[in-house]
C-alpha cells in the first residue's frame, strides 16, 4: 500500500508544481510596467505639445502628447512596444511633425502616466488605441488618421485599424502574428525547454483571452486601406516568418520592407533618413 501511495503522489506532486509555475509564469506576464519618470518629452526637441488625457472604453484614463503642425495634411498615431513609454517614438514623431504632420503620442494603461493596470501585449491595448484614434479623429476631424507601431505596438497598429475604418493607413515595424505564437517561441529561446505544458497551462490563468490577439486573423480587413510592413531579417524576438505572413495574407495596397543585418526594431537606426523618408511617402501616398 505505501508503495502505491508513494507512485501515486510522484505525479501529484509534479502536477502541482507544474500548476504553480504556471501561475507565477502568467503573473510575470501581466505584471505592471516600472516607470522612470526621467524621461525625454517634445520640449527637448523644441517641439511645442499638449498634455492630453484620452479615456479608453472602460474608463481607464490614459495620458498622451498631442503635437499640432499648422499645416498638417494627416495626422499619425505612435504605439510604443510591450512596456515601453511613449517617449520611445519620440525620434520617428519628431521627424514627421517636421514634415509636417499632427503627432498623438499616448501611454497605454499600465505604463508612464496612465492609470495602473495590467501589461495584456495588445488586449486591452489595442482599446486604448481605438480611444486615441477617436481623440485624434476630434481633434484634427478633417484630416486622416495613420498609425505607426513598434513590435507589440506594430501588432496593435494592425488590430486597431481592422477595428476601425476611421484609420488610413497602418506602418508596422516589427509585428508578431499571434500573440500565442510569440509568447511559446519566446519561451524556448529563453528557457530551453519545450513551451509544453508550461506556457499552456499559463495561459489558462491570464485574465483575458489570449486567442483574441491574432493580427494575422485581422490584417486582411484593412484593405482597401494601406499597410506597410518593416521587419529585420536578424529579429529574435518577433520572426520575420510573422511579417512575411502578415504581408501574404494582408490585401492591396500593401508593402514588405525587408532589411538584412538588423534585429528587433532596429530598421529606424540603422538609416534614420533613409527609414523617415520611407515612411513619409508611403504616409503621403496613402494617407491622404
Amino acid at each position: 500500500m505505501a508503495k502505491i501511495n508513494m507512485l501515486i503522489s510522484v505525479p501529484i506532486g509534479a502536477t502541482v508544481l507544474m500548476t504553480l509555475g504556471a501561475r507565477q509564469l502568467a503573473r510575470r506576464m501581466v505584471a505592471p510596467s516600472s516607470y522612470d519618470p526621467r524621461t525625454m518629452t517634445p520640449w527637448e526637441l523644441g517641439i511645442p505639445f499638449e498634455d492630453v488625457v484620452i479615456q479608453s472604453s472602460d474608463g481607464i484614463r490614459l495620458k498622451g502628447w498631442w503635437i499640432t503642425h499648422p499645416e498638417a495634411k494627416r495626422t499619425v498615431i505612435t504605439l510604443a512596444g510591450h512596456r515601453r513609454p511613449k517617449s520611445d517614438c519620440l525620434g520617428i514623431a519628431g521627424a514627421l511633425w517636421r514634415h509636417k504632420m499632427n503627432i498623438l503620442m499616448f501611454d497605454y494603461r499600465g505604463r508612464g502616466d496612465s492609470d495602473p493596470y495590467i501589461n495584456t501585449l495588445g488586449y486591452y491595448e489595442t482599446q486604448d488605441t481605438l480611444a486615441a484614434i477617436n481623440l485624434a479623429s476630434k481633434r484634427a476631424h478633417q484630416l486622416p488618421v495613420a498609425l505607426i507601431g513598434y513590435s507589440m505596438g506594430a501588432s496593435i497598429a494592425i488590430m486597431a485599424a481592422a477595428r476601425d475604418q476611421r484609420v488610413s493607413a497602418v506602418i508596422a515595424d516589427s509585428p508578431f502574428a499571434s500573440q500565442k505564437k510569440v509568447i511559446r517561441r519566446y519561451f524556448r529561446s529563453k528557457t530551453g525547454l519545450p513551451a509544453f505544458p508550461i506556457v499552456n497551462l499559463a495561459e489558462k490563468f491570464l485574465p483575458y483571452d489570449i486567442d483574441e490577439v491574432e493580427p494575422i486573423r485581422e490584417v486582411r480587413k484593412i484593405s482597401p486601406r494601406a499597410i506597410m510592413l518593416i521587419h529585420g531579417e536578424c529579429d529574435d524576438l518577433c520572426s520575420l516568418e510573422d511579417s512575411i505572413a502578415l504581408y501574404e495574407a494582408a490585401g492591396d495596397p500593401k508593402e514588405l520592407w525587408v532589411l538584412p543585418n538588423v534585429g528587433h526594431c532596429g530598421a529606424y537606426f540603422q538609416d534614420r533618413e533613409a527609414y523617415v523618408n520611407r515612411v513619409v511617402d508611403f504616409l503621403e501616398t496613402h494617407a491622404s
